[in-house]
């Protein structure tokens, strides 16, 4: 049993907190949002994820955490390793990493460092950033270790409590050997490599994974183009054993918080003397395959004599509630520049007024193409399929079942 603090209880920091505390280590979670921890300390999940309201309610998560607005008060002489798991955000346009988070909680750490434990940064960031940074405030780098997250939004704690393989980067022997004990029960390959190819490997999955659902629709358009079937083809492509069927199923774009932010920082961080052609174009072909979306959706109101629109589900995947890059809303933009009878069906996110939404089943309307975003096998989804059977002429377009 170790004692840990996790410094962020944003949705890497929580599902950690809680996953080392069904563990039976002793965890403390701080953050210097106020309300959040004090929502947290009545049990009240601030985003919405699988399995979180449980872990939250276990009696094992809960004789094992405690939630702290004060960094003192959370680390002591006991503590053996601080985990920092704060936003990195990398700004879009620029596609530079903001590191005033990390920055301010190594400033914090700097304070009580005579405590001697040990600084794990989960946050995706590269090391070389952080080097930065702590030479900057006179904290030893090599001191620091990494541990990238591979959690997936809508299972991240199966995820967690099934990694594929655990990454630890940094020199400090002592650091190193603690979060391989830390980790000792996990029945997975522990890498251990540099701080800046433990952050890579973060970097360069994820920028992996946005390639192939970009190459998946790019496939999809291909093939329906020369009127072959996509969904055979896909499956059969998916068969060879060096590809797999895993993340290779067409959808109407991808987004959310890590993908497109890390194939950019990838382009501009290392692109400066090297040509990235495939990586460079990676971000531009899912915006291509929205446009084509668009023109696809208006195609099929135009053939089929409709008379409205309506995307069904805001955020950018099943089993999560986060709206970031989401495709939904940037679709919903782009139809709504050439076609204004567009809704988004919607009941549990809220969604800012530029956005017209339905939350109710009786809302729903005739001669419509509803458009589901993403899968969702819920009983809710259930409902609002058996409702839109029940109107007049309208149809239902699932992308990954065209065929």
């Amino acid at each position: 049993m170790m004692n840990i603090s996790v410094i962020g209880a944003g949705y890497v920091g929580l599902i950690t907190g809680l996953g080392f505390a069904k563990l039976n280590h002793n965890v403390s979670i701080v953050d210097l949002n106020h309300d959040l921890i004090n929502n947290l300390n009545e049990n009240k999940a601030p985003f919405y994820e699988p399995q979180l309201v449980d872990h939250l309610n276990d009696s094992t998560v809960r004789n094992n955490l405690c939630f702290s607005k004060d960094y003192q008060e959370s680390i002591n002489e006991n503590t053996d390793i601080v985990f920092v798991c704060v936003q990195t955000p990398t700004d879009l346009d620029t596609g530079k990493t903001k590191t005033e988070h990390i920055a301010s909680v190594l400033t914090e750490l700097k304070k009580i460092e005579s405590f001697n434990f040990i600084i794990c940064i989960k946050s995706t960031i590269k090391g070389s950033l952080v080097e930065k940074i702590s030479t900057e405030m006179d904290l030893d780098f090599t001191k620091i270790i990494f541990n990238p997250e591979f959690l997936r939004e809508g299972s991240a704690f199966y995820d967690f409590f099934n990694p594929d393989r655990i990454v630890i980067g940094g020199s400090d022997q002592k650091g190193l050997d603690k979060c391989l004990e830390l980790y000792e029960s996990f029945n997975c390959e522990k890498i251990i490599t540099d701080s800046n190819s433990s952050q890579m490997i973060k970097y360069l999955s994820n920028t992996y994974l946005a390639m192939r659902l970009s190459f998946v629709n790019e496939t999809f358009r291909l093939v329906s183009e020369f009127n072959g079937n996509p969904e055979k083809v896909l499956r059969a492509i998916g068969k060879d054993k060096r590809i797999g069927n895993d993340y290779f199923r067409p959808s109407p774009g991808w987004g959310g918080s890590c993908f497109p932010k890390d194939v950019k920082e990838v382009m501009n961080s290392f692109q400066v003397n090297y040509q990235l052609p495939i990586i460079s174009q990676i971000l531009r072909s899912n915006e291509l395959h929205m446009v084509w979306f668009v023109d696809y959706i208006l195609e099929i109101i135009d053939d089929q004599s409709l008379e409205n629109i309506v995307l069904i589900g805001a955020p950018f995947k099943e089993n999560t509630d986060d709206l970031r890059e989401s495709p939904s809303l940037k679709i919903y933009e782009l139809i709504e520049e050439k076609y204004k009878n567009i809704w988004i069906l919607e009941f549990d996110v809220s969604l800012s007024n530029s956005f017209k939404v339905i939350d109710s089943l009786s809302d729903l309307k005739d001669n419509t193409l509803y458009v589901e975003m993403f899968p969702d096998t819920s009983q809710e989804r259930d409902n609002i399929i058996n409702k839109i059977n029940e109107l007049k002429n309208s149809k239902v377009l699932r992308i990954w079942e065209i065929s």
